[in-house]
Formats: structure tokens, C-alpha cells, sequence
């Protein structure tokens, strides 16, 4: 981590203010706003971007005293404390419609899958690293393709879609990537390859390859690789009663946020240190709903960790279940409900982020009822800014809650006061 904050190639700017006037509507600033973060030009995008941020997350989930690796000669880890932003391909981003990116298999697309920004919270300086998910190729050698919906090899554009990555959470060495309809992809944070330190001529710097071609090693022209080392799949069905001897139909996007969806999708990701026992929490975006529909509006869910190792906890039977869920609220109050990109907990109060397209988004206060398995609004709706994603919290005195903007010419890394 600190070895690529030292070269990280790409300098973004930091701000006292909103950095990016495009990102809020007219000169509205975030209720509580608190510090922001501008990318480069080129990653802060056009109609044609091909890179989209989502998930947000930083060395405050990762480690309690804030704090990553030992001090060194002219460095001091105190002083660089880093985040990260994952971003997903927009597929066929050029729309030209032409699947000419070469790829590992021998099929030709457009499906880069997730890259992740690692950045200097100090200097602003930053590196993208792209996901990556090992294989052994034909020949048996060590290969790797982008992280996608579907990892099987098909032509088929919904097997090979990008990995929207609407989450992510850094905890200990591991981060957990949100898998929309499965759960996470967990990448070991021990395992980053540089394929810059390469002996020359194996480092392949084509923008259209990736894997192994020829003994030469691809990656969209990125320099940092981190496969994936685990993952975890939700097991519920889909149906509350399956009829007797049929088979448990798992996850799937035709029943997402119907009455008969069991098994919750991960749209994003957070950590809470706050609790007595640590939890990711995760839920589910689902389109702004407009009547009454409890189911409608998405779903918040808790999951245990343990407090070292950087590990879920496990029952006895090796699965982790999740503790708690709730539904988001639906206040009649509002034209807009649902929608939300992220949720983050803080001694027990759920912080959602809504998103409303071109209109300033939303922060969505409310606590459990545990009588009606739904959360209940606390406090007026705050106003946030436009395309805001995912939550992640950097405890302190006083909190804060950072989020990331996604719309090309739009784009914000910025934090607010809960």
C-alpha cells in the first residue's frame, strides 16, 4: 500500500470546500460538509467514461489507530493516511457497439471489471489497482481475467458483465468487494502484484489485453494487480416455500425487491466499529419507490466480524449469518423513496445515502423498529450532492461519513458530519 502511494502516478486535489461545483446543484453545499476530493481531469470523466466510482472505504476500517504499516526513512504512515475508491467498467463504453478489447479467452470485449483508486489522504496523490480474478490457463500457466458478473467463460453479455462494485470494505489485510447478487469477492491486500517490477518485456502495457499472451503479463495497462482470494455467496432462496423437491432458487435481478425475494442483493458495504461486536453492514439499492410497497424500497442487513484477523464471524457450522436485517423506510412525506446507494451505522443509527439522478441526493436518518422489522426516520432528510454512492465512517471527534459522487464532470470524494 504505502509502496504505491509513493509513486502513485495520478494527483488529485483536496479541499476545504466543494472542490467540484458541478457535483451539487446550483451552489448548494452537503448539510455538514466537511472536506472534499477532485480527481484528475481524465478520471473525473466525460460523456464517454469508461470508469464509474461506486464504493468507498479507508485505513479507518482497516485498523483502529487509523494508521497503515511501520514508519520508514522520509516516511511516516501517520502522515499518509490512505482511502480507497473502487470504480466498475462501464461496459461498451464507447457505445461503438464493437466487442475489440482482446481479452484472455480468445473472445474479444469490452469488460474490464473493477479497478480500485488507492489515495494519499494527505497528498492527494493516487494510483489505481485493478481486481483481478487467477486461473490456470490451457497451457497451464498462471493467468487472470477481470472480475465480472460471471467468471465462466461465455459470450454471453450478461454472464460477462463488469462487477458493479457498489461497495467495498477495508478490514485488516482483506477487502470485501460487494457482489450484487452473490455477496463479496474478497481480495487479501498481501497478495498486490506489480507487474512494473517485471523483467523487461514481460510487463505488457496494452490498454485492450489482459492475463497472460505470449509470456507477457496484461492488465488494461494498469501496473497493480490484486486477485481474488475468497468470496462469500448468499445461500437463502428466493422463494420463502419452495414447493417440495424443488430446487432453492438463489438470488437472481427478476426478483429483486418483489415480495417473494429472500436473499438480499449487495449494492454496497460499511463497516461499524461503533457496536460492541464489529459489523459490515450491507443492503440493497432498489428503484425509487412510489407507492406504499414495503418491499419496494430495499433491504439493510448486518453481518458479525470478528475483532482481529480482518474475519467474518462464523457459527459453528462454518456460515456467516447475518444478525439483524431491517427494511428501508417509505415516508409518505417525501416524492422519493428507495433508491439508496449506501448505509453506513453509528451507535445504532442508520445513515443512508439516496440517490435522486440529477437532483441533489439525500442523507436518510433513522433506528430500528424491531416490532416492525423496518427503520424509522428520526430527522428531516439532509441534502447531499448529485450520483452520491456508497458510505464509509472515519470515527472521531466528530465522526465523519465519506461518499463519492458517480456522474461524469460530476465526480466528488467528499465527507460530511452525521
Amino acid at each position: 500500500m504505502n509502496s504505491i502511494l509513493k509513486v502513485a502516478p495520478r494527483e488529485g486535489t483536496w479541499s476545504n470546500s466543494v472542490c467540484n461545483g458541478a457535483a451539487t446543484e446550483g451552489s448548494t453545499v452537503p448539510e455538514g460538509f466537511s472536506r472534499s476530493f477532485c480527481f484528475e481531469d481524465a478520471d473525473n470523466g466525460d460523456a464517454n467514461s469508461e470508469w464509474w466510482p461506486q464504493g468507498v472505504t479507508t485505513v479507518a476500517d482497516a485498523d483502529a489507530d487509523q494508521t497503515w504499516g511501520d514508519p520508514e526513512t522520509g516516511w511516516n504512515p501517520a502522515d499518509h493516511k490512505p482511502m480507497m475508491v473502487t470504480w466498475y467498467n462501464k461496459d461498451d463504453w464507447n457505445k461503438d457497439k464493437k466487442p475489440d478489447d482482446a481479452d484472455v479467452d480468445g473472445l474479444n470485449t469490452e469488460r474490464k471489471g473493477v479497478r480500485v483508486s488507492f489515495i494519499d489522504s494527505s497528498t492527494g496523490k493516487y494510483a489505481h489497482v485493478l481486481l483481478v480474478y487467477p486461473f490456470i490457463n490451457s497451457s497451464g500457466n498462471a493467468s487472470y481475467m477481470s472480475v465480472r458478473t460471471s467468471q465462466h467463460y461465455s459470450t454471453s453479455q450478461k454472464q460477462y458483465g463488469s462487477l458493479h462494485a457498489g461497495g467495498m470494505v477495508w478490514y485488516g489485510y482483506y477487502l470485501y468487494v460487494a457482489d450484487t447478487n452473490r455477496g463479496f469477492r474478497v481480495f487479501d491486500l498481501r497478495n498486490i502484484i506489480d507487474l512494473g517490477a517485471l523483467p523487461a518485456g514481460q510487463w505488457g502495457t496494452s490498454k485492450t489485453a489482459i492475463g497472460r499472451q505470449n509470456g507477457v503479463y496484461h492488465a488494461h495497462g494498469y501496473r497493480y494487480i490484486l486477485p481474488q482470494s475468497d468470496g462469500w455467496t448468499n445461500t437463502a432462496c428466493d422463494t420463502v416455500e419452495p414447493p417440495p423437491g424443488t430446487p432453492c432458487d438463489m438470488q437472481d435481478e427478476e426478483k429483486t425487491c418483489e415480495a417473494t425475494d429472500v436473499t438480499p442483493k449487495t449494492s454496497f458495504a460499511s463497516l461499524d466499529r461503533s457496536a460492541a461486536v464489529r459489523h459490515i453492514t450491507t443492503g440493497e439499492w432498489c428503484e425509487r419507490a412510489q407507492a406504499t410497497d414495503a418491499y419496494r424500497t430495499g433491504r439493510v442487513i448486518r453481518w458479525p466480524m470478528n475483532d482481529s484477523g480482518g474475519t467474518p464471524a462464523l457459527d459453528a457450522n462454518g456460515i456467516w449469518a447475518a444478525d439483524s436485517a431491517y427494511r428501508v423506510p417509505f415516508n409518505s412525506a417525501y416524492e422519493d423513496n428507495g433508491g439508496i446507494q449506501g448505509a453506513a451505522v453509528i451507535d445504532g443509527t442508520y445513515y443512508l445515502s439516496q440517490s435522486r439522478g440529477a437532483l441533489n441526493g439525500k442523507v436518510i436518518v433513522a433506528r430500528p423498529d424491531t416490532s416492525t422489522g423496518r427503520l424509522v426516520e428520526t430527522a428531516t432528510r439532509r441534502t447531499s450532492a448529485i450520483g452520491v454512492e456508497d458510505f464509509s465512517v472515519w470515527p472521531g471527534s466528530p465522526d465523519r461519513l465519506w461518499t463519492v459522487t458517480e456522474h461524469p464532470g460530476q465526480r466528488m470524494l467528499f465527507s460530511v458530519t452525521p
